[in-house]
């Protein structure tokens, strides 16, 4: 049912915060998350950093080289010296040949320092990171949708708001030409209420002109215009108390679980860098063959099987400087990992407080709205047998339909206020049970 089909009376008001089935916004969200390119960017990004997982973990596999080769070869060593020795001044001491050799060679890495365990251990948490990134994108996606389809919802109610004051206005102008006709009422009262009309209609032109605007906010963030907008059921899983809002966003947020890989990832790179004051260890196997090879003839076979180990001695200091460099990144990494916990918690209180008072807030507008509307049917009886002017009519008129639009903005704004609340603690696309286009789906 669409909004604009609501009469905004009393009752039809009240429909607002009835439990409805909230598909369309659900529809909308997933749509903006399966076609939004800063989703899709970081879905590229993090997919790409599960195979850099993969070349991480090579390092645990051996290496296997072949090497092939043919074409001319001239030597002179002491082969060739001692065959032209051999065949007294015949021929020189140079040989020229058609070299063929090749060779393979395999190896085992057993010990490293570490580095490929740290290599690992660093390309898993920024996997980790890069996923979480996705998901502290969905959410911002997610609430950026619920506003703006929450903000079409508040304008078709406008419109229709706007168009039963113009409604109220032309019976009033009806009215007092009626009265004009016996005699009660002059065409300067006709003028007044005449100039109200055309105000309210004004206003109703401009309520549909915010509404076009709404809707297309609304295509840029998600696309296809739905034909309906349906008010969503206020969400279940709305935290109870500050201090579990906190609890949960602390646990559950994708910017503090993203800061969290990012100093795993700083720790692991370390780790990594104490490798260099270490020995390495390594098996190799290979062979070779060459023919008509360093002056000689026919083929030749080598085969070998040993364990290496490089230890470098003195680089001039780099190693030590890149362990202080990691440690230094590591350090950053805590520290944005603070600020971001501060970031989060603040928007956390704003939200809460935000949805506390506008809850507050809903039983006195009501009030509001109850009273204008008694004080307006009053003052049109009393209007009908003289006690009241014209103006106190306009003016009651106008106390409703501005006590109307402020219960309404109050209305929509803690709808949108609860999606926010539910955003700050990182859990608004699994409360909505939205789909990521992603390997997991942030924790729905």
């Amino acid at each position: 049912m669409s909004l604009n089909t609501l009469k905004l009376s009393g009752i039809g008001l009240l429909l607002l915060s009835t439990t409805l089935q909230a598909g369309s916004l659900l529809d909308s969200v997933n749509e903006a998350l399966a076609t939004n390119p800063d989703i899709l960017i970081r879905t590229a990004e993090a997919d790409a950093r599960h195979f850099e997982v993969k070349q991480a973990r090579a390092g645990y596999l051996p290496t296997v080289d072949f090497r092939g080769g043919v074409g001319y070869e001239n030597t002179r060593n002491s082969t060739t010296i001692g065959l032209y020795e051999q065949r007294g001044q015949t021929g020189g001491k140079d040989k020229n040949r058609t070299r063929r050799d090749a060779s393979i060679v395999a190896r085992q890495m057993l010990f490293d320092g570490f580095a490929v365990d740290s290599e690992v251990a660093r390309q898993t948490a920024r996997q980790a990171s890069a996923f979480h990134d996705v998901c502290s994108a969905a959410e911002d996606v997610a609430l950026s949708v619920s506003q703006t389809y929450i903000n079409v919802l508040r304008q078709e109610t406008v419109v229709a708001l706007a168009k039963e004051n113009v409604s109220e206005h032309e019976r009033v102008v009806e009215l007092i030409r009626k009265q004009g006709a016996k005699g009660r009422s002059n065409e300067a009262d006709v003028a007044q209420a005449e100039g109200r009309l055309v105000l309210a209609k004004a206003n109703e032109i401009s309520a549909e002109s915010v509404l076009r605007d709404a809707k297309t906010q609304y295509q840029r963030v998600v696309g296809n215009l739905p034909k309906s907008f349906i008010m969503p059921e206020v969400p279940a899983s709305l935290p109870v108390s500050l201090e579990a809002a906190l609890s949960q966003a602390n646990s559950n947020h994708p910017v503090l679980r993203l800061a969290a890989a990012d100093i795993q990832a700083a720790e692991a790179q370390y780790d990594a860098s104490k490798s260099a004051f270490m020995p390495r260890f390594e098996l190799e196997v290979g062979a070779d063959w060459n023919s008509d090879a360093n002056g000689g003839k026919d083929d030749n076979y080598t085969h070998t099987a040993k364990l290496n180990m490089t230890y470098n001695l003195f680089n001039g200091g780099a190693d030590k400087a890149r362990r202080e460099q990691t440690s230094r990144l590591m350090n950053e990494a805590i520290e944005i990992k603070n600020r971001a916990q501060r970031q989060v918690e603040e928007e956390v209180r704003f939200a809460w407080i935000a949805v506390e008072f506008g809850e507050k807030r809903l039983s006195p507008l009501a009030e509001h709205v109850k009273q204008a509307s008694r004080s307006r049917d009053l003052y049109d009886k009393q209007f009908m047998i003289g006690s009241r002017t014209l103006l106190d009519l306009l003016d009651s008129q106008n106390e409703y339909f501005s006590a109307r639009q402020s219960e309404l903005n109050a209305r929509y704004d803690l709808a949108y206020n609860r999606y926010r609340l539910l955003q700050s603690t990182g859990s608004l696309v699994s409360s909505l049970k939205a789909t990521l286009p992603a390997h997991n789906a942030c924790g729905v």
